[in-house]
């Protein structure tokens, strides 16, 4: 699964991509769940709700953007270098591209972030009943 989406990211979206494993996974995905989730933790005792780190805005612990406002955050920001994290796979991609990718057509919970973690996208499996896309800064 990891080999063809990073075919996929780059053949529709001109996004290169390095899959990031080990030691490295494990501290940026931390970062990202200490930087973007905190309330789930503290409201839970876990890091992610309900299966699914996006739970967090639709069970209200965390607070995000949603819908086509979201996507529009997303995108009028100048694009950097990012990380692209996918739920289902458990699988962090480290990403660069000339424009940001429109991961919604995955119709999957995919995490899109830049390297300085300084705002997070993020696409739901179940965006067709409403639940995202959303769009956060990191939590306080």
């Amino acid at each position: 699964m990891m080999d063809d989406f990073i075919a996929t990211l780059n053949s529709d979206h001109r996004t290169a991509a390095i899959a990031v494993d080990g030691a490295t996974f494990r501290d940026i995905n931390q970062r990202l769940l200490e930087r973007f989730f905190p309330n789930v933790k503290k409201a839970t005792g876990k890091w992610v709700y309900n299966n699914y780190r996006w739970h967090g805005y639709t069970f209200n612990h965390e607070t995000a953007i949603s819908g086509d406002a979201a996507f529009e955050s997303y995108r009028e920001h100048t694009v950097a270098l990012f990380y692209i994290y996918h739920e289902f796979d458990d699988s962090l991609f480290d990403c660069t591209a000339s424009a940001w990718p429109d991961v919604r057509a995955y119709d999957n919970d995919i995490y899109v972030f830049p390297h300085d973690m300084a705002w997070l996208f993020t696409t739901t499996h179940e965006m067709s009943i409403g639940l995202g896309p959303f769009f956060a800064a990191p939590s306080t």
